[in-house]
């Protein structure tokens, strides 16, 4: 497992450009080594001139020159020059940065919100992000300064007012006035969405409400977040999907993989990502696969468009799988 792990890094790059496009409606692509983004169409709208790219977000994309990243805008013109060793996309308004070896932020203006101080950080969520300070974490206001003190061992981003924190093995959830909310119980914890939490207890998980009250029992090997009104879960090796009353609607049948990030296989705009006999599809809320199984791996749709590789080809698909784009080597 591990040999298989050291040769997905290898190759991590540019598919996880691609798995990462969402967003917008430019898609990033490689040609002779430099990158440039497509529209919907398959037209090149930015040529191919970055050494790497990130994902089109909040209107801009982030873009690498060089060593430096900075951001460009949807014609491709450097809108933030080059300057940081790492970047993230901007996300609530704010892009996390890193420049010598620490994180901080900076709004569209460019303006160092934050100044980079800080070992690790989540992204901004209802105005707090989460950051790395010393040996602890805590959350920070757009500003920059301390909203709840420094005493997690591990945080995560709020999410409907409440953030998963860890205190010592624990996780729990904290509300923005620093108060336990849900006491640290969980071996872990995922943050709310659609009102529910993905968490783990002896091994296995299941899915809490807001006031802690276990309403989807411990059973799954693997729990992801509820999206469009199901959710992914593996019993075994085997993926299926649930509503929010915890029945299936999908049986566990689809084959688990490595190569591909398990967020990919949660529904986005009617379809998802579903492996069967070796091969990559797109399943419906029936369990119906309307895209054949047929690709290498697959992606999340975003504004009607997929990432797909094709044995060692990655490209793109619309939601009738018809290709409109495909590397060419």
């Amino acid at each position: 497992m591990m040999k298989q792990k050291r040769f997905l890094v290898l190759n991590l790059f540019f598919w996880s450009v691609l798995m990462t496009h969402a967003q917008g409606n430019l898609f990033p692509v490689k040609m002779n080594n430099k990158w440039g983004f497509i529209d919907k169409a398959g037209k090149m709208v930015v040529n191919p001139e970055f050494d790497a790219v990130g994902s089109y977000s909040e209107s801009l994309i982030p873009v690498k020159i060089g060593n430096s990243w900075g951001f460009a805008d949807a014609n491709g013109k450097l809108y933030i020059n080059p300057q940081f060793s790492e970047v993230r996309n901007f996300c609530n308004g704010y892009a996390a940065v890193r420049l010598n070896g620490k994180w901080g932020f900076i709004n569209k203006q460019s303006k160092g919100i934050v100044t980079p101080q800080f070992a690790a950080v989540e992204d901004f969520s209802e105005g707090v992000a989460a950051v790395e300070i010393s040996t602890s974490w805590a959350f920070i206001d757009t500003l920059g300064k301390i909203a709840i003190n420094p005493q997690f061992s591990r945080a995560r981003k709020f999410s409907g007012g409440l953030a998963p924190v860890q205190i010592g093995l624990a996780w729990g959830y904290v509300n923005k006035a620093d108060k336990y909310i849900i006491t640290p119980q969980f071996e872990k914890a995922e943050p709310f969405s659609e009102e529910l939490a993905a968490v783990r207890l002896d091994g296995k998980w299941g899915y809490i409400n807001k006031e802690g009250t276990i309403v989807i029992p411990y059973q799954f090997s693997e729990a992801l977040d509820f999206r469009e009104g199901c959710a992914a879960v593996r019993l075994g090796n085997k993926w299926g999907y649930i509503a929010k009353d915890g029945s299936y609607l999908i049986n566990p049948k689809f084959e688990d993989s490595m190569q591909s990030d398990d967020s990919d296989k949660q529904f986005s705009e009617g379809l998802a990502a579903a492996k069967m006999d070796g091969k990559w599809g797109y399943i419906n809320k029936s369990g119906k696969f309307i895209i054949t199984p047929q690709f290498s791996d697959a992606g999340a749709f975003v504004n009607g468009v997929a990432p797909v590789r094709l044995n060692s080809k990655r490209g793109y698909i619309d939601r009738n799988g018809r290709t409109i784009w495909m590397q060419l080597n």
